[in-house]
């Protein structure tokens, strides 16, 4: 395993905590390629999924992103960055 691909597991191994303690159900996917993501699920509403990924960019900074590219923010933040997990898979009930 590559530092890269062990630093960025660990990244997700502390957000996918996180976003356990806001009763999000979570699965770490680890395939040889392309990238390891933690792909998140809201229990109220099972469809509602997003896939998150770790990566550095080239200054050696680790930020979460989302699967669409969207950039969620920087690793060390995790509690922020489940907020704004939770945020995008919220559902609001009409």
């Amino acid at each position: 395993m590559t530092a890269d691909r062990h630093e960025a597991l660990e990244h997700l191994r502390r957000l996918a905590a996180q976003l356990e303690a806001h009763s999000f159900r979570v699965r770490l996917e680890t395939p040889a390629e392309p990238f390891p993501h933690l792909h998140v699920i809201n229990p109220m509403v099972p469809a509602r999924t997003e896939d998150v990924l770790a990566a550095h960019e080239e200054d050696g900074e680790w930020w979460f992103w989302l699967s669409w590219a969207g950039r969620l923010g920087h690793a060390g933040d995790v509690a922020t960055v489940a907020e704004r997990v939770v945020s995008v898979l919220h559902v609001i009930r009409r």
